[in-house]
């Protein structure tokens, strides 16, 4: 079967109209054809939309490293690298100038959007959560604790608290064993939302209750024994 000629399917891309009856013909009906033309539309397309985008600056090096990193790519990249050859296919194409450098964008674009992906901050884990639920002193006050992993490895909870302010005093989260027995301070939280961090080593499994207490300005450390909320990690 006579396939079209390469030029006339870059053309046809790029918006000529320099096909006959029998070349359309051709097209409909032969699958090899009509997919290189939507390669090829879809190249092009990718290059006009970037005409307007102005200059494109080369990202930093730390860039490049944090991607071989990411890709177990080595230290460098090598001054002379090895030339790419090309697999031979039966029906050899050659790309039009104005194709060429469509293909060239796409590629600095690739590079362009591994570089943005390298560069964001890594996800956090959500190591557990509690639902909080309000003492009788308390009605109609709620919560929820998260406890989550940072990606240097710190734990912490976020605090989300439907409660009445405390004119008088502040509120405090305390995680609690079981049993009562035993309870550590994190800290104060202000408003409906705030974040604590778990001290390093102290096992969650055994400081299962986050309590949230309302605490009075007396300049006592210790926990009022006025908790508005509480629940369980699970």
């Amino acid at each position: 079967m006579r396939h079209l000629d390469p030029d006339t399917l870059a053309l046809l891309a790029l918006g000529e109209h320099v096909d006959s009856p029998d070349d359309r013909a051709h097209i409909d009906s032969c699958d090899d054809c009509r997919g290189e033309l939507v390669n090829l539309q879809h190249t092009a397309l990718v290059a006009r939309s970037t005409l307007d985008s102005g200059e494109l600056v080369d990202p930093p090096e730390r860039v490049w490293s944090r991607i071989s990193e990411e890709l177990s790519l080595g230290s460098g990249v090598p001054s002379n690298p090895a030339r790419v050859m090309a697999l031979a296919h039966r029906r050899s194409r050659r790309l039009t100038p104005l194709l060429a450098a469509a293909a060239a964008v796409v590629l600095v674009l690739g590079g362009v959007g591994a570089a943005w992906i390298a560069l964001q901050p890594l996800p956090v884990t959500v190591l557990a959560s509690a639902q909080l639920d309000a003492f009788p002193g308390w009605p109609g006050s709620s919560g929820e604790a998260i406890v989550e992993r940072q990606p240097g490895g710190a734990r912490v909870i976020e605090l989300s608290l439907d409660t009445p302010d405390t004119p008088d005093g502040y509120h405090e989260v305390w995680l609690i064993t079981s049993d009562a027995s035993e309870l550590v301070s994190l800290g104060v939280v202000r408003g409906s939302a705030g974040t604590v961090t778990v001290p390093d080593g102290l096992d969650l499994s055994k400081y299962d209750l986050v309590d949230v207490s309302a605490e009075p300005f007396d300049g006592d450390p210790n926990h009022s024994g006025d908790s508005i909320m509480r629940g369980q990690l699970a």
